[in-house]
Formats: structure tokens, C-alpha cells, sequence
């Protein structure tokens, strides 16, 4: 059993502690529950990439890896079988660019530090450089974003560290594990940076200061790495050159070995950068690219990985059909963007604020196809999330599609071409024996409004959404039957176990806990009753869900608990009703 084996069988053992009461010290000599961590997602459509489709095929996940895809595929007597049947599965998608994950300490940027900081040459840190930190002692596993990102289908990303100017060194992070040390895939495969000034109005405080002081810095290490080299080849009676870790963090950049990651949306920050770049000829990755249908033209002229926004503009409140009216359509009584509209008095202010919000609706539209026109353009990219909301990924990609982008080549961005511009195509971005087992399950296209993401494998690790927390169980029967506190005994290899239900609620849903005899506690999920029958869901944080179904009769009940292992019997009374 491998470490990772291990430590995850630790984790779901706990759980069903958590549930069963603590074990007692003979527990060693009794048969307990198999955990496991091999899967078999049976009967699946697998898309193993863009328009590379198996019907009716098992995947099977092991040791955190793919072990087999295919129509004949055994399946391992220990696994824990997942019919799938009307699934479909995906390779995990790859963000191109986020802070994921990532706790930043609190920025002391915004205050003077005392007097004696001179605002036209101050610390390094002070102005946003500081390319000598990682974001890897900055991650943490328990970040809300991570469990959004999940369930939109993201299962590793390009990560990097806030801040201002260079904020650091990135990490190819997966989006789950226990630790952050779980998480890392890979530390360092670039720079993070930006045109970004410094806080608290000291240089650089202006983007053209920062775009000085990018060849300032340039220079210096150039100038330092010499001074090393010279020592190296030939130190005896040399003075050893002095040590600075900002510039020794550039080393890596300046021999081309490490990029320079930057964010940027606008236009003008885009050549800006691009500009530097031919300056300094620093490898580059750029992400953002808000206004890329703008510099079409300069993209087609590097070589740089890209990475799109998944963020979109808001809709304005004039509808967009308005502004695409031709000037020359005047027989036409709806209104469209006027370029050389003015406002004579006070009178007209309400006509330009209309004729504003048509300019936004134009606008808007530039975007809404910006990765049409990216496609169109010939250019390859990928996604990123930083700036976007989890919950409008799906939506914003549906709104991509609808406005030109081919959904083949959607999928392609969260996918392939990702781990293609990352360097991660040997280990991510298709469904293939031997890869990283970073899967996402839906049950149809993920690009269907209505699907829904149902199981999503990061690393090996099963996350289960196939019962969301949002998801209110059906109750057809008289919930008086069933509110109050019930006493439960489960049977298990090691014992009985003890601890109460508490169950709330009226015909228009339940809602309830479960408290073990140490008084932990967890919240029950997708309470469903229909008169005899009452069922619930206990989610782990990480893992399998457990079900729950028992037979109500009068004040007492009997069922089954469906663990990872063998289901287990449970019984229970009512010992309190809300009218005593």
C-alpha cells in the first residue's frame, strides 16, 4: 500500500469513527469495513479528447492514476464499482491561470512602515517585488475557491501568488488533497507577474515606472549573474560578489529556462508587455486577455502560451440586438450606439446615458466573441479562472459557444491544449492508461445547461457530487411520522455503535444531524420521505457519501447504512417529538 494509499484510508476509516463512535482498543481484532481507493466507472461515454469518443466503456482509477480505459476492461475485485451507464466521462480541466487555494498573508503595503522609507527607492517587498517567495507556502487545502472550482470541473491549475509587481514564483497545484504538500504537482515553472504599481505611492507608482523598472531589474541581474559566473570559474584571491535573492530569482529568466507569467486584460498592458518582451527576450506566458480581439494581430507574432478569461462582462441593461443596427438603417425605430453623440443641455442627459449603455452593449459584444475571434485568428489557447466566479464558468463557456467558438475546441481549452502549453501533456489532459487520474463526470455534455457535474477525481481522490448539499429530497409522506430525536444502534464488525438523529422540518422539506456518542456532529443531506421509507445522505469532506435508508414503523425504524465496504444494519427509536 503506498503512502497516499494510506493516508486516504486513514481519512475515510476516520470518518465512519466519526459516525460509529470511537473504536475501542481491541478493535484490531475484529474485521472492519475495506476502504479503498480503486475505482470503476463502468459503462461510461469516456471522451478521452476532443472528438475521441469510447462508447460504453470502463475507466478504472488506482493509485491515483488512469489503470485502464476500455469496452473490455476488467475490473479489479476491490474496487469500488460506479455504474455509469448514463455518464459521461472527462478528462480533468486545467486551469491556465489562478490564485487557488492561496492564503496570503495580510499586505502591509498600504502603510508607510515608518519615516524612514524613502518613496523613490524603497524595500523590495514595499514595491511589490519580491520573485524570491513561493506560492507553495501559501496554499492550503481547505480553500473555498478549490471546492468551486471542482465542482465546475477544474482538477489542477496554474497557480500563482497575489501581489503587486512579482509576486512570486508559481506551483501546478492540484485543486483538492489533505495537505498542501498533497497538492503540489509541480513548484517554479514560472515568475508570476504584472503591470501592477506599487501600494502606498511609492516608486514604481505608475505603469510606466514598472515598466522601468522590469529592465531595471533586468539589468542588475544580468550584471549580478556575471559577477557570478566570473566567480565560479575563477574564485581564488576573488572577493565572493555579494547575494541578492531577488535578482538571483531572475537567473532562471534571464537563461530562458523560466517565464514570465503575466496578467493582463486591457489592450495597452498587452503590448506593453509584448513590447518589453522583444526588449528583453524573456520567455513569456500570458493570461487574461480581456481586449485580445484587439491585438490579434500582435498575438499572431509570439510565441506565447495563452490563457483566455473565463470572466465575461455583466450584461448591460439595453439589450445587445440594439446596437448591431447599421447606421444606414434609419427605417428601423430601435436605437444604436452613436460615436458623435453630444449633449447640448441638461435636457439631453437622459438620451447619452442611453447612448452609453449602447456603446457598453457594443462593446460587450468584442468580448462575448473574443474567443471566436481567437479561434478564427488561428490562435491556440487555454483557460483561465483568476477574475472569474466558479459558478459562471459553465454559463460564460455556453455564451463562447453561442457567439462562434466550436465546442470541440472549447473542451479543447479545458483540456489538451492547457496541458500541451504547460508541459503537462505526458501526465494531464486526455483519458489514458498511465495518466494522473483527474477525471470530471457529468451526466451529458458538460456544455448542456441542464447537466450536472456528478463525480470529480483529482489526483485519485473521489469527490462526490452526485447528491448536492442544494438538493432538497422529495417528501411525499406525513412528516410527522419521522420529526424528533431518534436513538440509533448500528451494527459493525467491531461492536455496536450509538448516537442520536435529530430530524426538523415540515411537508415542504426536512433537514436534520447526526451525533455520535463523542458528540460529533454532521448535517444530513437530501432527507427524502414518503410515508414508510425514510433515506439521507452523510457526505464526508473528501470521499464517498454514505446512504442511509430505513423503514419507518410507528415510533421505531430499520435499514441498512451503504459504506465503502459491506452495508451495515441500523435500528433506532423515537425518544422525542415536538409535542413533548
Amino acid at each position: 500500500m503506498t503512502a497516499s494509499t494510506f493516508r486516504r484510508v486513514l481519512s475515510l476509516l476516520s470518518f465512519c469513527v466519526l459516525v460509529l463512535g470511537t473504536l475501542p482498543a481491541h478493535a484490531q481484532d475484529y474485521e472492519v469495513p475495506t476502504v479503498t481507493d480503486t475505482y470503476a466507472l463502468e459503462n461510461a461515454r469516456v471522451v478521452q479528447a476532443p472528438g475521441e469518443v469510447l462508447e460504453s466503456a470502463t475507466v478504472v482509477v488506482r493509485d491515483g492514476l488512469i489503470d485502464a480505459v476500455g469496452r473490455n476492461v476488467e475490473v479489479p475485485y476491490d474496487a469500488r464499482r460506479i455504474a455509469a451507464d448514463s455518464l459521461v466521462v472527462y478528462a480533468g480541466f486545467i486551469d491556465g491561470l489562478s490564485h487557488a487555494g492561496v492564503d496570503m498573508p495580510e499586505s502591509e503595503g498600504d502603510e508607510d512602515n515608518g519615516d524612514d522609507v524613502d518613496p523613490g527607492d524603497p524595500p523590495s517587498d514595499r514595491a511589490g517585488i519580491q520573485p524570491d517567495r513561493s506560492v507553495r507556502s501559501f496554499l492550503t487545502p481547505d480553500g473555498s475557491d478549490l471546492e468551486s472550482l471542482r465542482k465546475a470541473g477544474f482538477t489542477v491549475g496554474h497557480v500563482v501568488p497575489e501581489g503587486q509587481m512579482l509576486p512570486g514564483s508559481s506551483s501546478y497545484v492540484f485543486y483538492g488533497g489533505e495537505t498542501a504538500n498533497d497538492m503540489v504537482l509541480e513548484t517554479g515553472p514560472s515568475l508570476f507577474a504584472q503591470i501592477a504599481t506599487a501600494p502606498g505611492y511609492v516608486y514604481p507608482a505608475t505603469e510606466m515606472a514598472v515598466i522601468a523598472k522590469f529592465r531595471q531589474l533586468f539589468r542588475e541581474a544580468e550584471r549580478r549573474q556575471q559577477l557570478e559566473a566570473e566567480y565560479q570559474e575563477s574564485p581564488v584571491g576573488t572577493e565572493r560578489p555579494p547575494q541578492d535573492p531577488v535578482h538571483s530569482a531572475l537567473f532562471p529568466v534571464l537563461d530562458g529556462e523560466t517565464p514570465l507569467a503575466f496578467y493582463a486584460d486591457n489592450a495597452l498592458p498587452l503590448h506593453r508587455i509584448l513590447n518589453l518582451q522583444q526588449e528583453l527576450g524573456f520567455p513569456l506566458v500570458l493570461a487574461g486577455l480581456a481586449e485580445s480581439h484587439a491585438t490579434v494581430e500582435a498575438l499572431q507574432n509570439t510565441d506565447a502560451p495563452l490563457f483566455l478569461t473565463l470572466n465575461l462582462p455583466e450584461e448591460p441593461k439595453r439589450s445587445a440586438e440594439q446596437d448591431t443596427i447599421a447606421a444606414d438603417t434609419t427605417d428601423e425605430p430601435s436605437r444604436y450606439y452613436n460615436p458623435e453623440f453630444s449633449v447640448p443641455s441638461y435636457r439631453e442627459v437622459e438620451d447619452e446615458e442611453e447612448n452609453l449603455e449602447l456603446r457598453h452593449a457594443m462593446e460587450r459584444q468584442d468580448y462575448l466573441e473574443t474567443a471566436a475571434t481567437l479561434h478564427d485568428a488561428g490562435l491556440q489557447f487555454g483557460f483561465t479562472t483568476r477574475e472569474a466566479k466558479p459558478g459562471d464558468v459553465r454559463e460564460n463557456l455556453r455564451t463562447m459557444i453561442d457567439e462562434g467558438l466550436p465546442e470541440e475546441t472549447a473542451l479543447a481549452a479545458l483540456t489538451t491544449r492547457p496541458a500541451s502549453l504547460l508541459g503537462l501533456s505526458n501526465r494531464l489532459g486526455t483519458v489514458e492508461e498511465g495518466k494522473i487520474a483527474n477525471l470530471v463526470v457529468t451526466d451529458g455534455s458538460y456544455f448542456a445547461e441542464d447537466t450536472k457535474v456528478k463525480h470529480v477525481f483529482v489526483d485519485g481522490r473521489l469527490y462526490d457530487y452526485s447528491t448536492d448539499e442544494s438538493e432538497q429530497g422529495e417528501v411525499s409522506g406525513d412528516v410527522s411520522k419521522v420529526i424528533g430525536t431518534w436513538e440509533y444502534t448500528l451494527e459493525t464488525p467491531g461492536g455496536e455503535r450509538t448516537g442520536t438523529i435529530n430530524i426538523e422540518g415540515d411537508q415542504s422539506g426536512l433537514e436534520g444531524t447526526l451525533v455520535n456518542s463523542q458528540g460529533d456532529e454532521r448535517e444530513l443531506q437530501s432527507l427524502s420521505f414518503d410515508g414508510t421509507t425514510l433515506s439521507f445522505i452523510v457526505q464526508p469532506s473528501q470521499g464517498p457519501s454514505l446512504s442511509v435508508s430505513v423503514t419507518i414503523e410507528g415510533d421505531t425504524f430499520d435499514g441498512t447504512v451503504s459504506t465503502p465496504g459491506p452495508s451495515l444494519d441500523i435500528s433506532g427509536e423515537r425518544t422525542e417529538t415536538p409535542d413533548n
